[in-house]
């Protein structure tokens, strides 16, 4: 048995970080390492989720952390997505390493753009050399070159896409030309028509499923509530008063986190309680 010990939810932030560590003080000193899972959700509003004030937005599992750990009511985040995602992985200031605006999307470009320089040490690299198995799920975009992944980064194991965000039924980026964009590991995959959203939960889920039995971190980038807004049809009817674009917004919000609640459901089945 294991327990869960919930250190920061900063759901201002669009991040939750739970640490999930043993209790059996004869287990190997190996197993003691804890744990550690991070769920970052991708431009979702300040405010925007029910524990904060929402009373549009159904979000009972971010509530559900929020019960338990700790709400940010004054914090701050870059005004776009790259920089944010290099301070997070870093623990710098993302001007320090050259990221101040978008990064690289296309993998397949000649021309290799921005890229977060690997000199930069990620919370994976740290992590991984202490012995853990690390994982990505999700959305990487901090430089969608080959040379310059989460592999070259401190994770073991990536599934998702490089760029800034994909159509999540043909994976596709949608702004010019447009591109494919999914991948395990360095290998481009085609999963057509089947929900990105539930193909990397799915991933993060078996992730742990695997690595259960020694130290790991799983950071669960997802997609949603960012453009495209595709919520699961599950929540398109609860959302029918609502007027656009907060409708379609709303429904990603809710689906975004059904998808939490999936892998925080799998961590109770597989063992583990909060404390």
């Amino acid at each position: 048995m294991t327990r869960l010990i919930s250190l920061i939810r900063s759901l201002a932030l669009g991040c939750a970080l739970l640490v999930l560590s043993a209790s059996c003080d004869d287990r190997p000193a190996e197993q003691k390492k804890p744990n550690i899972l991070l769920l970052y959700t991708d431009d979702q509003g300040t405010l925007d989720a029910a524990c904060y004030g929402a009373g549009d937005l159904y979000t009972p599992n971010i509530d559900r952390l929020s019960r338990s750990g700790i709400r940010f009511t004054q914090a701050y985040a870059h005004t776009v997505c790259c920089p944010s995602r290099a301070a997070l992985l870093t623990g710098r200031h993302p001007q320090r390493s050259g990221i101040n605006n978008w990064t690289q999307n296309d993998a397949h470009a000649e021309e290799k753009g921005i890229n977060m320089p690997l000199s930069e040490v990620t919370l994976a690299e740290v992590l991984k050399k202490q012995g853990y198995r690390t994982g990505l799920f999700g959305k990487w975009h901090l430089g969608a070159s080959l040379e310059n992944g989460p592999l070259e980064q401190g994770f073991d194991t990536f599934y998702g896409f490089r760029g800034g965000f994909i159509d999540n039924y043909v994976h596709f980026f949608l702004h010019g030309m447009g591109f494919h964009d999914l991948w395990s590991n360095k290998t481009e995959i085609f999963e057509r028509n089947r929900y990105f959203p539930d193909l990397m939960t799915d991933q993060a889920i078996q992730f742990m499923e695997e690595n259960m039995d020694r130290p790991f971190f799983l950071y669960a980038a997802f997609n949603l509530p960012h453009y495209p807004e595709q919520p699961d049809s599950l929540f398109v009817p609860r959302y029918a008063m609502l007027e656009e674009p907060r409708r379609s917004y709303a429904g990603a919000v809710s689906t975004v986190d059904d998808r939490i609640g999936r892998i925080l459901n799998k961590i109770e089945e597989l063992g583990i309680r909060e404390n």
